[in-house]
């Protein structure tokens, strides 16, 4: 897929660099992906022997439990999700009962899913080991090194979501 600098016939501010001087480890991207990588693997190690649930269906679990009854468009927003990706957890927590699903009777193509009683049980049982990792990983960092971080994320992730719109494209 062609960025949009070349789309436009405009050049890059990275016109030139050629690709063995590419540095991956300071490539601010993948730094994220395995961050986010390492610690979802070590969250998982805590659920996955004890409820058998993958890491996309533990995020379906944390939206729920978090932010309440949505449906799967509004899950795939929050989570940044693929539909694919969401339909196969929900799946697979609705066979196991851990979440519920409604249909909406004024359009029976949509449904609100919400946790069930496992599903909040094992919500519960999560989160505090989950924030117990995030404890871990960020006594690493000073309290105005978090707040400056999390200020940083939510730009980035800001300007992320532009990137993935179909003007940006």
């Amino acid at each position: 897929m062609k960025s949009q600098a070349i789309a436009e016939g405009r050049k890059s501010s990275h016109d030139g660099i050629s690709a063995s001087a590419f540095a991956l480890d300071a490539f601010l991207p993948y730094r994220l992906a395995l961050l986010s990588s390492l610690v979802s693997r070590s969250i998982q190690k805590l659920y996955e022997a004890e409820f058998d649930i993958s890491i996309p269906e533990w995020r379906l679990i944390a939206i729920l439990g978090s932010d309440g009854p949505m449906t799967a468009n509004e899950i795939r927003g929050r989570a940044a999700m693929d539909k694919v990706q969401v339909s196969r957890a929900a799946a697979k927590l609705s066979k196991s009962g851990h979440i519920l699903r409604r249909t909406d009777p004024d359009d029976r193509r949509k449904s609100t899913l919400s946790l069930s009683e496992t599903g909040q049980s094992i919500y519960n049982h999560i989160v505090p080991m989950a924030l117990d990792r995030e404890a871990f990983l960020t006594s690493a960092l000073t309290e105005k090194e978090k707040a400056d971080l999390i200020k940083l994320l939510e730009k980035l992730t800001k300007r992320a979501e532009k990137m993935t719109s179909k003007s940006f494209l």
